[in-house]
């Protein structure tokens, strides 16, 4: 930033500097307006989450407060007691008898339930089947035994939450059933004993609709003690987030990554803990609106105030920018251009400073002009010397002509190859060479030397195709070639082979050539020496080793590519030696030379 600030013109940077100091408090303040009323909203939600969590225990106490009236109605009917406790002692009463207590006893308790629509069903089971069930009231023990609750011990009064109604078969299921299960006892010879089931349930839907009419945003559950779920339903119908135990209540937190108010109350009657999860997304979208919304604003006014002060500034400046004007033509082309110097001041003495660094700038153009022609009539020169080297080849192809004539193919070969490098190495080229001219090259170089020799090198290529049209130095490969001929093929005086072999890297960025030959090898401190050389770290000790050219070959790496590029040795005694030269891997190469 404060290089980016620096580059700025006087005018602007003097306009950003005011903006900064107007904008940034007004900034600051206009998002301490919107933090407040983020927590204004957030308060408001808090506040009726606790009236809807207070409402809910209301309506939670005057369910049970119904299921307790209804329960101690039906205990106080003598004559219920009375026929379930001959039930069970398998006494049942004769045909008359029933049909008065169903008329009397049935129908009034029938009515405690047809009264109340808060009611769902009140329900008493006997201790015996077999016997005559008066519906929807007096029902046989196998019917109890189909309830979710009947395999606990019923002694006292208990409560069974959110479970379904299965009474009847081939009747619609009633779900979300909350009941309230007492045990109905008589009074016998040896003690009290149990002659009966009381259930006095309402429908969880209705006394409790928040429990089951949830969204993905605003939900609730009953838990118990330990924080299991008792009733309600999650959203997904998935479990419990774990984070809803350690939730604090009435503080925003975070649960299963968003934002969200967790409310309490304790129902004392179903004993368990009402969980009101209410959604806080939308309260801090609508937060991150209105702050990128006046962001926009902020920078639309800081734009439009920086570009008024800028301009302002520019006016007071005028001066100045006359004088850059001048310096702007000047390197436009205009080499007769001056700065034009009016009044006094700061702004006259830098225009006169600046006519004077245009004067010089002036002298040194004709410095360089004359240069210039200098190294014209060099080229010039240069071109003669190509001349010759035309004649040269000529030559060449006469020698090679007459050897052709006399049926001498082998000295024709011969010429032709030392007419080619002589050609490759006096052509004058920049940018580097395609890799494939540097191996026919390499070929002749060869070719030549086996001249010399009575036995044969022979140079064995493996490149792939794609690594051919990738330049390289010129002459970067044959000085290491050249060396493998002199310190391995020549020391072992035998046919030998030397190895050019080319491989891309694993990363597709950089390319390498090795160059192995037979020879006798090096060991590790020749090896080491011979490393520290190619560095630069050690000079070589006469020019007859293998360093010296090596290490030219290394610089001239460098020099074009970079430090990340180069050669390095590999050797051991009797197993020779291998020069691997490593490249970039360039995808767009020239196709042609």
């Amino acid at each position: 930033m404060r290089h980016w600030f620096e580059r700025l013109k006087l005018s602007r940077q003097l306009a950003l500097v005011s903006c900064l100091f107007i904008l940034i408090p007004m900034l600051l303040l206009w998002f301490t307006i919107l933090r407040s009323q983020q927590d204004a909203a957030i308060q408001t939600r808090l506040r009726e989450a606790q009236s809807r969590c207070a409402q809910v225990q209301s309506q939670a106490q005057r369910a049970a407060e119904l299921c307790n009236m209804s329960t101690q109605v039906f205990l106080n009917t003598p004559a219920l007691v009375d026929h379930l406790h001959r039930l069970k002692m398998d006494m049942p009463p004769e045909t008359p008898e029933l049909l008065e207590f169903y008329r009397t006893d049935i129908s009034s308790l029938e009515k405690i339930i047809l009264s109340n629509p808060d009611l769902y069903q009140i329900r008493v089971y006997a201790e015996a089947d077999g016997i005559h069930e008066m519906m929807p009231i007096l029902y046989s023990r196998s019917r109890m035994e189909r309830m979710p609750w009947a395999g606990e011990e019923v002694t006292s009064s208990s409560w069974h939450l959110d479970f379904d109604d299965q009474l009847f078969d081939n009747y619609p299921v009633t779900p979300h059933i909350m009941s309230l299960v007492t045990a109905i006892t008589a009074v016998t010879t040896s003690a009290r004993e149990r002659v009966g089931v009381l259930e006095v349930a309402v429908r969880m839907d209705e006394i409790l609709p928040d429990l089951f009419a949830g969204t993905e945003d605003n939900w609730a559950v009953l838990v118990d003690d330990s924080g299991g779920l008792m009733a309600g339903r999650v959203p997904g119908d998935g479990p419990l987030p774990e984070e809803l135990a350690q939730a604090p209540d009435g503080v925003p937190s975070l649960l299963a990554g968003e934002r969200v108010l967790v409310t309490r109350s304790y129902l004392r009657d179903l004993d368990c803990t009402y969980v009101q999860v209410t959604s806080l997304t939308d309260i801090y979208r609508t937060i991150l609106y209105q702050s990128l919304y006046l962001l926009a604003v902020v920078l639309a006014a800081f734009c439009l105030v920086t570009w008024a002060v800028s301009r302002l500034t520019r006016r007071l400046l005028r001066g100045f920018y006359g004088a850059f004007d001048g310096i702007r033509a000047f390197a436009g082309g205009d080499t007769s251009a001056s700065v034009a110097v009016t009044g006094q001041g700061e702004a006259a003495d830098f225009a006169r400073e600046a006519n004077r660094l245009l004067d010089q700038i002036r002298r040194l153009m004709r410095d360089n002009l004359e240069r210039e022609m200098d190294i014209r009539n060099a080229e010039t020169r240069a071109l003669q010397n190509q001349i010759n080297a035309h004649f040269i080849y000529n030559v060449l192809e006469a020698i090679k002509m007459m050897a052709e004539i006399d049926e001498e193919y082998e000295i024709a070969d011969a010429v032709t190859s030392l007419g080619k490098l002589l050609r490759y190495s006096m052509k004058l080229e920049s940018g580097g060479v395609r890799l494939e001219r540097e191996i026919d090259y390499i070929q002749n170089y060869v070719a030549l030397m086996n001249l010399r020799f009575d036995y044969v090198i022979r140079l064995e290529v493996d490149v792939p195709p794609q690594l051919l049209g990738q330049r390289i130095p010129k002459i970067s490969l044959q000085p290491i070639v050249e060396n493998a001929v002199v310190h391995g093929a020549a020391v072992l005086a035998s046919d030998t082979a030397i190895t050019l072999r080319g491989g891309m890297d694993r990363s597709g960025s950089s390319f390498t050539i090795s160059i192995a030959d037979e020879g006798q090898g090096m060991d590790e401190a020749a090896l080491a020496r011979l490393r520290r050389q190619i560095a630069g770290e050690e000079p070589a000790r006469s020019s007859s080793g293998n360093g010296i050219g090596l290490k030219n070959v290394q610089d001239r790496i460098q020099m074009a590519f970079g430090p990340d590029y180069g050669l390095d040795v590999v050797s051991q005694p009797g197993r020779g030696t291998t020069v691997i030269a490593a490249f970039p891997y360039r995808e767009e190469t020239e196709e042609t030379a």
